[in-house]
């Protein structure tokens, strides 16, 4: 009587765990760095990145989340004279997993909370930002398209 009980408890205790592992809310938080100095409209693609290998495209990266999760976008300067701050990020096509089309910055820092989506759903998204070298704001907001993609367990 006292092993059922206890392969009962135990039953329990790792039911409890995988709820709770399966369904914890995780903070993704994505750094955008980039090269102040030769930022350019027409290269940002070759002198910002979000630190991931090489051979990943600024396109190709891609976040994996669940629903619930929250993703925090920060810009960082690879100078420290100047600074990258984030604006916005605007929903472009896929799953809308934000439900939202635009959620903007506060303080130069974009946070949101996936609201929605299946496994394999994907969000291609734009991250507009700007840039200032050495105290002043460069002309116009930059931009960089990543995607969002719901885990697949």
């Amino acid at each position: 009587m006292k092993k059922e009980h206890t392969l009962k408890s135990m039953i329990l205790v790792l039911g409890i765990f995988l709820t709770t592992t399966i369904f914890a809310q995780t903070t993704h938080t994505i750094t955008l760095t980039c090269d102040t100095t030769n930022i350019t409209r027409d290269n940002v693609n070759q002198v910002c990145s979000f630190g991931q290998q090489a051979n990943v495209s600024n396109v190709d990266f891609t976040t994996y989340v669940n629903v619930g999760d929250v993703v925090v976008w920060e810009g960082q300067a690879s100078n420290a004279e100047s600074s990258v701050e984030l604006h916005s990020i605007n929903y472009q096509g896929g799953q809308n997993v934000f439900d939202q089309n635009v959620i903007n910055d506060v303080d130069g820092i974009v946070t949101g909370t996936v609201a929605q989506g299946q496994p394999g759903d994907v969000e291609k998204y734009s991250l507009k930002f700007r840039v200032y070298r050495n105290g002043s704001q460069l002309p116009g907001i930059f931009e960089i398209d990543p995607r969002i993609r719901i885990q697949e367990f």
